[in-house]
């Protein structure tokens, strides 16, 4: 059976980084997608929880607005508060990739992979395994244009996205 989740979207808060006693570091954040074009366009949100190496990378590098590109596992939850439960539903990622773009500086483009298996720093411009590397990414995104629009044209860009 798989469990997997691939999105790529931009922030809409600052990521919350947290690290316990015992020194765990875990960080959240909301990441949107979009779906459709023009009038039926649509935004999903998405929380994000990393830990470790990409819980780092995520506070370092990763600001509300910045283009990402997560890979993980959905992951069901539940909580009860003042008597009432809550379910919650999260994407544990195991890869975090900054794709550049608004807010983020000139040299962005770092990922973190904890699939590596390599316990070695990561750095802004490159720590990943089976990096999703930012050719392709040009290639998805131009794929998914023409999903999206049928007639070749992509009327979605950076300044229409409301955060």
């Amino acid at each position: 059976m798989i469990n997997k989740a691939i999105l790529v979207g931009r922030l809409g808060r600052e990521p919350e980084y947290r690290a316990s006693q015992s020194g765990k570091a875990s960080c959240r954040f909301s990441l949107a997608t979009d779906s459709g074009y023009g009038q039926s366009r649509k935004t999903e949100w998405h929380s994000i929880v990393c830990f470790d190496k990409q819980a780092e990378f995520a506070r370092d590098y990763l600001h509300k607005g910045s283009l990402v590109y997560i890979e993980g596992r959905i992951s069901y939850g539940e909580y009860e508060k003042d008597g009432v439960k809550h379910k919650t539903v999260d994407i544990l990622a195991s890869t975090v990739q900054s794709l550049g773009g608004r807010n983020d500086s000139p040299n962005a483009g770092g990922s973190f992979d904890s699939n590596r298996g390599d316990s070695s720093s990561y750095s802004q411009n490159s720590y990943s395994q089976n990096s999703y590397s930012q050719n392709n990414y040009s290639a998805l995104s131009q794929n998914m244009a023409d999903d999206v629009a049928p007639d070749g044209g992509n009327d979605l860009d950076e300044a229409s996205v409301p955060f």
